[in-house]
């Protein structure tokens, strides 16, 4: 046998081998994402596919499809109400929103239960899965957003369950992963504070906190619950706490090393901007052109893809209008109305490849509803803002640019020529939000690893070790009297209460023993001298 004979016999089995290798550490991983809102399902997808990119295996059930086939990735579409209008709310619900007071912010988030689970449980598709004797290895939920019933399917597929958290710090993803509540210093997802609160804004924020978990664990999770053993009809469930008690792992759409800082427990990963594209794309060339020809610079104006546009009044877009035709920048407009008449420095587009577009070295300002992924979008790119903020994280989102003086905030129901025209030129003519905006880029940019590296990593820890289920403090499992040492501090009351009454009652002994001598020894005083 000569020696290149017995190399190729000797590569073969080591081929084979590793091979397998790869293949044991391939996971079929099961991902249930009913809700319809773009921004969600833009990280839950960015997750998915940084997993699909590792080799292992997905089945989505979705209700929006990526916008091109991801090796390693099945999609099954499921139906739901919102994502088939569009995902555009009515006026009503867009109006109820904006007048809403940010305290117990989350209780009207809960409220939009059947529009977040939608027809979830009653498609065809999710009924045959759960029926099924699929396996998998794990199972990826969006289940802290009003959609807890989902938690079921970790159980049903006996997986661990990896919690994907696509907005800021919220109470519910605390107190369920053990996370502190830091209510001194971290705002409520709905309130306009920053991480230095007030004397009152600390009163409002624990008070709001608080009653929300009191209303989730009371009310919500009740209700929650029967959805899901109406769906799985399976008696041996555990209550729905206890399910989500033992979620392995959330991973949250923050950036910890440009957003307000915040202890996170070992089951806590952020990777917030997973779903940045480190390639920038090819502009299409009419938009490409209009934005290299802008020599004083470009404005870029985007309210997200829920502002319910086609009912709003001819005044709103009348206020931008008139206070562009004032100023010397190009703008560009990411809108769904036909606006005519418009100047020529104006263009409006229904579609806007927004990463690449604050890339481009002419963008100057970023007029921003002030979404999440527009923040991480705008911050990577050192873009300053200004932010109009509608709902959900939007008004925490723009008290943050306020608090790092990247930006300004505009209230909605505040805008006008003026207010828009203001807001303008006090942001682009004053150096510290560009400058501000630069270092916060910097800083932003500046990790040990990428969020897709960081969200593998874990993931794969918690496939090599059943769960992981020592990640979770024991924070998680406390009842809340004990977490925040109710006890002892009621023992403590009731000690010094005690204590109290033992020496009341000591030194009332003792007054009425000395009284009783003085009135004695003041009778036998009395007796002698009669």
């Amino acid at each position: 046998m000569d020696l290149i004979t017995w190399k190729m016999r000797l590569l073969v089995p080591c081929l084979l081998l590793a091979i397998a290798a790869n293949c044991a550490s391939s996971a079929r991983i099961l991902a249930v994402l009913p809700s319809p809102a773009k921004s969600h399902q833009y990280v839950n997808q960015a997750t998915l596919k940084a997993l699909a990119a590792r080799g292992h295996q997905i089945v989505s059930y979705s209700p929006l499809t990526l916008d091109k086939p991801v090796p390693n990735y099945t999609e099954i579409h499921i139906e739901n109400k919102m994502a088939a209008g569009g995902g555009q709310m009515s006026l009503e619900v867009f109006m109820s929103f904006l007048d809403a007071s940010p305290v117990g912010g989350a209780k009207l988030l809960w409220k939009y239960t059947d529009v977040v689970l939608g027809n979830t449980f009653k498609d065809e598709n999710i009924k045959k899965l759960i029926d099924s004797n699929e396996k998998f290895d794990l199972v990826v939920l969006e289940t802290l957003f009003t959609q807890e019933a989902v938690v079921a399917f970790g159980h049903r597929f006996k997986a661990p369950v990896v919690n994907v958290h696509t907005f800021g710090s919220f109470g519910p993803v605390n107190s369920v992963s053990g996370n502190p509540l830091s209510l001194a210093y971290i705002p409520d997802y709905s309130f306009p504070y920053s991480d230095r609160m007030s004397l009152y804004e600390r009163f409002l924020n624990a008070y709001s906190v608080l009653s929300s978990l009191h209303y989730y664990y009371s009310t919500h999770l009740p209700i929650q619950e029967a959805i899901a053993r109406s769906a799985f009809k399976d008696p041996s469930m555990p209550p729905l706490v206890d399910m989500l008690l033992n979620t392995s792992l959330t991973v949250t759409n923050i950036n910890p090393y440009a957003h307000y800082s915040h202890p996170n427990s070992p089951n806590v990963v952020p990777v917030g901007g997973i779903h940045l594209s480190s390639e920038r794309k090819p502009l299409p060339e009419a938009l490409k052109k209009f934005l290299d020809d802008a020599k004083q610079g470009v404005i870029y104006l985007s309210l997200g893809s829920v502002v319910p546009e086609n009912i709003l009044p001819q005044e709103f877009f009348d206020n931008f209008i008139n206070a562009f035709r004032r100023l010397p920048y190009k703008v560009l407009w990411k809108t769904t109305i036909s606006i005519t008449q418009l100047p020529e420095k104006i263009l409006t587009s229904k579609w806007i490849p927004q990463q690449d577009v604050l890339a481009h070295q002419n963008i100057v300002l970023f007029i921003t509803h002030g979404g999440l992924l527009s923040q991480h979008e705008a911050i990577n790119a050192g873009v300053p803002v200004i932010c109009i903020p509608i709902m959900g994280d939007q008004p925490m989102n723009a008290k943050f640019y306020e608090a790092r003086e990247v930006g300004v905030k505009l209230n909605f129901n505040d805008l006008s020529e003026e207010t828009i025209y203001t807001a303008v030129t006090t942001v682009l003519n004053t150096t510290k939000y560009k400058d501000n905006m630069a270092r916060l880029s910097h800083l932003y940019r500046d990790q040990p690893n990428s969020p897709a590296d960081r969200l593998v990593f874990w993931v794969e820890y918690l496939l090599r070790h059943g769960g992981a289920p020592h990640l979770r403090p024991a924070s998680a499992l406390l009842p809340w009297y004990q977490l925040y040492l109710i006890d002892i501090l009621v023992l403590l009351v009731a000690t010094a209460l005690v204590c109290i009454l033992f020496t009341y009652f000591i030194i009332r002994k003792i007054y009425r023993l000395i009284f009783v001598r003085q009135k004695f020894e003041a009778f036998s005083s009395s007796k002698k001298k009669n």
